[in-house]
């Protein structure tokens, strides 16, 4: 950990315990950690947040099946449901709150307006995870001018349509990774898609689709802006580039530092500032995703927790654990954070799910990489017998390599892409697929 006058950015990432951090009076203080499925996975907590731990699980199959793991190491473990949660939380000296999952953040919020714990208020938790919200926000601001409507009924898609044109975004109006978010190019095809996706949803936000500026393979044509946000000081620690998007809309490369002249690398920094003051964020990490359009960067999306696999990827670039800095930001440390300025492109793939809902019944390993020039990194998502697929974002693996610039690093792609090959069963079919595959939607090879 580094550390002067009392405060402190990060602890090293060489795997050294946290130091503990105490009340004025000396007294160890703990941290509330509302637990569901999310952007950090329960090893990481466990290892990475510097404060006695009390967790809070969800009602989830994966949060409850978490129970023995999260037990062996934290002061305690309750559950959400519980009626008297408040009453045994308060048992306890807590000194913050956190959760690191998208759908827990009302659940978080609620807690710590009961606890008198600081974390986002419901109106800012409303705008964070309700997508109708944001987009009217940041319009009504002058932020961002997407034109979106809200639709619960099949019978408003026409309307819809009428008042925005296509191609539009279909997308509930909360979600996460990429549920049920599809692209609409005609009339019909909306009619078909929207009756399911309202019925497994029950509301969903039809807006404009944000045509991308032409980039050459494999880039992306949007970034995302990793912020730490503290009593209204915004401190973006870095853009992040992006492979191009596999269909419908998932999500499976990312890399520091992204591939902006500083013109725009300044204008999407300067529109993630007007979406952190319009959306009210106090103190707290975002994840900000945000499209490079021909007329200039717009917002996708703002999100109320730190990004996908982003705590791993600021280790590795930049020696930054952003888990151990949202504990201290929610225990009332103030954390300062150096410059981000590799020297090299830090890259991570994740190979994506198929659409289509079937079973893993073989998976690629580490060993099938081990050439793959400036590999730092294996970790397998998946196992055999696991069910996957459908309309989302499902990572069977996180690949982490790096490579001296960017045109070092498109060979690199390749490669991953080819020698990466799961297998699935789908309807009694066994069909395997490499990452190639499975991002590019090339024609499937049978077994």
């Amino acid at each position: 950990m580094v550390a002067g006058n009392g405060r402190c950015f990060a602890r090293t990432s060489d795997g050294s315990a946290p130091v503990a951090i105490m009340s004025t009076s000396g007294v160890t203080m703990s941290l509330v950690v509302v637990y569901d499925k999310g952007a950090v996975s329960p090893i990481d907590i466990l290892q990475r947040v510097p404060v006695p731990l009390i967790v809070v699980l969800a009602d989830s199959k994966h949060a409850q099946r978490m129970r023995p793991l999260f037990a062996e190491s934290c002061r305690a473990v309750h559950d959400l449901a519980d009626g008297d949660l408040l009453a045994k939380l308060g048992r306890y000296r807590l000194t913050g709150i956190q959760t690191f999952s998208e759908p827990m953040l009302p659940s978080t919020s609620a807690l710590a307006t009961a606890l008198g714990l600081p974390f986002h208020d419901a109106t800012v938790v409303g705008l964070l995870t309700r997508k109708d919200a944001q987009r009217q926000r940041l319009r009504d601001t002058g932020v961002d001018k997407t034109v979106s409507v809200t639709l619960t009924d099949a019978d408003e898609w026409d309307a819809a349509v009428a008042q925005i044109g296509l191609p539009v975004v279909i997308k509930p109006t909360s979600g996460v990774s990429s549920r049920n978010t599809v692209l609409v190019d005609s009339v019909d095809t909306g009619r078909e898609l929207i009756g399911p996706i309202l019925g497994e949803e029950g509301s969903v936000v039809v807006e404009e689709y944000l045509s991308g500026i032409s980039v050459p393979e494999p880039w992306g044509d949007y970034v995302s802006v990793e912020t730490v946000v503290q009593h209204g000081d915004v401190l973006h620690v870095a853009v992040t580039g992006k492979l191009r998007l596999a269909p419908p809309f998932r999500e499976c490369g990312q890399f520091w530092p992204a591939m902006l002249s500083p013109a725009v690398h300044s204008d999407v920094l300067a529109l993630a500032d007007g979406a952190v003051k319009s959306l009210g964020v106090v103190s707290g990490i975002l994840h900000i995703e945000i499209k490079l359009t021909p007329t200039g960067p717009r917002i996708i999306e703002v999100n109320g927790r730190v990004g996908g696999f982003i705590p791993e990827l600021a280790r590795h670039a930049a020696g930054i654990d952003l888990i151990d800095v949202g504990a201290r930001i929610a225990c009332g440390e103030h954390v300062e954070l150096p410059p981000v300025e590799p020297d090299r492109v830090y890259f991570q793939f994740t190979t994506p799910a198929p659409v289509e809902e079937g079973v893993v019944t073989a998976v690629c390993r580490k060993g099938d990489l081990s050439d793959i020039p400036g590999l730092v990194g294996y970790t397998p998502l998946v196992r055999r017998g696991d069910a996957v697929g459908g309309f989302g974002t499902t990572d069977l693996n996180l690949v982490s390599v790096e490579a001296a610039d960017h045109d070092a690093l498109v060979p690199v792609i390749d490669m991953i892409m080819d020698r990466i090959e799961f297998e699935f069963q789908f309807d009694g079919r066994r069909v395997a697929r490499s990452a190639r595959d499975l991002v590019y939607n090339t024609l499937k090879r049978n077994r």
